[in-house]
C-alpha cells in the first residue's frame, strides 16, 4: 500500500494516454523510484502486477538521464527505455536471479529448497563481488538475498567482509544519508542477535564452570575428610607392625617419659652420640622429624 506522503510527485496522462515529467525534479545520485498508476481511484493508491496487468514499475535513475514509457496494454510502464547505466545494470541482475530462481522453482523436498536458497543467495553474492560495482546494486542484491529466507546471521558470522564491504561503498556513495543508514541498521540488528547468542552461551559456559567447581570442591572435601579418618588407622597400623630393638623401644620409652638425650644416656649406660644415633633410627622408621612427632605416634604402642 501507497501513502500519499510518498508521492514524490504526480500528474494526469492525457486524452492519448500519455504523461510527461520535465526538469531537475529528482536526486544527482542514482536512487531507486517508482512510477504508479491508480487503476480505481476508490480503493486507494495499491500496487498490482500479476499475469494479467501491471500498474507500476521500479527504475534506477537520477537528474541526468532520461527514462521513456511506449504506449503498451495491460502491462503498463512495461519496456521501458532508461538511460540510467546502473538500471541496465540491475536489469542483467535481476535476469540472473530470475534464472537461478527458475531452476529452482520444481523442487519440493525441504533440505533440498533450503539448499537451493542457500545456493542462491551464494551465486548472488560472487556475481555481485565480481559484475557489480555500483552500491544502490548491491544493497538492492543484498536484498534479494534477505527475502529469500537465507540465514543472513551464520552468513554474517562467516563473512563478515562481504557486508562490510557493502557499508563502506554505500557510505563513500551516498555519505551517510538514508541508503547507508537503513543498511547499517540491518547489520546493527544482525550483530546484535550475534552478541546476545554469544553472551548467553558465556553466560551458560560461566555457570557450568561455577557448578562444576563447586562439585569438584564437594569431592575434594569429602576426599580429604576420607584421608583424615583414614590416616590414624594407617598411623596406627604401621606403629602396631613397627620392629624396634630392645635398646630402641628402651630409648623410645625414655623418651615418653620425656627424658633429655643426657639423661637417656645415663640411664642406659651409653654414651651420648650412641642415644643420638638411636634417636635418628626411631626417627627414620617411624617417618617423624621429632620428638613431639614421635610420642604422638609411639603413644598407643603395644609395648612387649
Amino acid at each position: 500500500m501507497i501513502t500519499e506522503n510518498q508521492i514524490l510527485f504526480s500528474t494526469e496522462t492525457d486524452e492519448n494516454g500519455y504523461f510527461e515529467f520535465k526538469g531537475q525534479l529528482l536526486s544527482e545520485k542514482d536512487k531507486l523510484y517508482r512510477i504508479h498508476s491508480n487503476i480505481n481511484t476508490i480503493k486507494g493508491l495499491q500496487l498490482v502486477s500479476d499475469n494479467e496487468k501491471s500498474n507500476y514499475h521500479n527504475f534506477i535513475f537520477s537528474n541526468q538521464d532520461t527514462i521513456y514509457f511506449p504506449k503498451s496494454g495491460n502491462n503498463w510502464f512495461s519496456g521501458s527505455q532508461n538511460s540510467n547505466l546502473a538500471d541496465k545494470e540491475w536489469g542483467k541482475l535481476k535476469s540472473f536471479e530470475a534464472q537461478l530462481e527458475k531452476n529452482n522453482a520444481q523442487i519440493k523436498n525441504k533440505e533440498a529448497q533450503q539448499q537451493a536458497v542457500n545456493d542462491f543467495a551464494e551465486k548472488v553474492k560472487s556475481y555481485t563481488e565480481k559484475s557489480i560495482k555500483h552500491p544502490l546494486l548491491k544493497l538492492l542484491a543484498f536484498s534479494d538475498i534477505k527475502r529469500n529466507d537465507y540465514n543472513i546471521k551464520n552468513d554474517f558470522e562467516k563473512d563478515e567482509a562481504f557486508y562490510d564491504a557493502v557499508s563502506n561503498s554505500l557510505k563513500n556513495y551516498y555519505g551517510e544519508a538514508s541508503y547507508y543508514l537503513q543498511y547499517q541498521d540491518e547489520l546493527s540488528k544482525i550483530s546484535n542477535v550475534i552478541l546476545q547468542q554469544k553472551y548467553a552461551f558465556q553466560r551458560t559456559l560461566n555457570y557450568f564452570l561455577v557448578f562444576l567447581l563447586l562439585v569438584l570442591a564437594v569431592i575434594s572435601a569429602l576426599q580429604f575428610k576420607r584421608l583424615k579418618l583414614l590416616k590414624p588407622k594407617q598411623n596406627q597400623f604401621g606403629v602396631s607392625n613397627l620392629t624396634l630393638t630392645n635398646q630402641e623401644e628402651k630409648i623410645a620409652k625414655l623418651i615418653l617419659e620425656d627424658k633429655a638425650n643426657k639423661e637417656i644416656a645415663d640411664e642406659l649406660f651409653i654414651s651420648l652420640s650412641t642415644v643420638k644415633t638411636h634417636i635418628r633410627n626411631l626417627y627414620a622408621k617411624l617417618d617423624v622429624a621429632n620428638r613431639h612427632e614421635l610420642a604422638a605416634k609411639l603413644k598407643n604402642h603395644p609395648w612387649d
